[in-house]
């Protein structure tokens, strides 16, 4: 009964509360009782629970290393527990604070695979969400975003947050998840803008046109726009298409004309 009662506050603070607010005190408490309360896998045994919880003070105490080594000691040793579970998702935790990305993927994404009704799932899909958009940012104090590296990333936000807007419409964490989407579907449209560019000044025009046009047709609420729409009528007229170049220039003028009447 004490367990039903903490989890049902849990949900009513997850309704009124920022994930950012959550305390790692509170985090602790609730991955605590999932050992309890999570769906499959074989009833522990005391000497996994006594490694588990080392573990999960040394993570508290933020000595990473041991805590790490206490959790994948856990997860080696009692493969399909419960325990197992919960420790990949403090995997996830750690690795995600340490910034490697690629790791902290690897076990949030066993956490859903092993624990798929969890009550802790918006959580870890808002950390997806999160941690690549990160994998896309580079500096120590100057922090930018690199629009030639790979944008798979932003991809895998897209899909992620489809994921998350499906399945927890109403959930807090999808606010705090909704601003990563912009940026991410702005970065590929960046992307497909400096792809076309780079055909332009190539004079491959065919193949500029070919990107100025997805940008335009997938990314519309893009703030570069205009700036797309008539590069593509370069590219138009560096092609000997006359005609199109015309069209677009109307559709430009009609299109921003209407944006900027009151």
């Amino acid at each position: 009964m004490m367990i039903h009662a903490v989890f049902c506050f849990y949900f009513a603070f997850l309704k009124t509360s920022s994930w950012k607010r959550i305390s790692s005190s509170w985090m602790t408490i609730s991955v605590a009782l999932l050992i309890q309360g999570c769906t499959g896998g074989a009833e522990p045994q005391l000497a996994a629970q006594e490694i588990y919880y080392k573990a999960l003070m040394q993570y508290e105490e933020q000595s990473f290393k041991e805590a790490k080594i206490g959790f994948e000691k856990v997860i080696e040793q009692n493969p399909g527990t419960r325990l197992a579970t919960v420790s990949h998702l403090k995997l996830g935790d750690l690795n995600f604070t340490g910034s490697n990305w690629d790791d902290a993927e690897v076990n949030y994404q066993a956490f859903l695979t092993h624990n798929p009704n969890s009550h802790l799932i918006p959580y870890v899909l808002s950390q997806l969400i999160s941690l690549n958009y990160q994998r896309n940012v580079q500096g120590v104090f100057f922090k930018s975003r690199n629009f030639d590296r790979d944008m798979e990333p932003n991809r895998k936000i897209i899909q992620e947050y489809q994921r998350f807007f499906f399945l927890y419409a109403n959930n807090a964490y999808l606010v705090d998840t909704k601003e990563f989407l912009s940026r991410a579907q702005n970065d590929l449209a960046e992307h497909e803008f400096l792809v076309g560019n780079f055909y332009f000044e190539h004079k491959a025009f065919d193949s500029a046109i070919l990107r100025y046009l997805h940008l335009l047709k997938t990314y519309s609420q893009y703030p570069r726009t205009k700036e797309v729409g008539l590069r593509l009528v370069e590219a138009y007229k560096a092609n000997q298409q006359i005609h199109l170049a015309r069209e677009m220039q109307k559709a430009i003028e009609v299109r921003f004309a209407q944006s900027s009447n009151p």
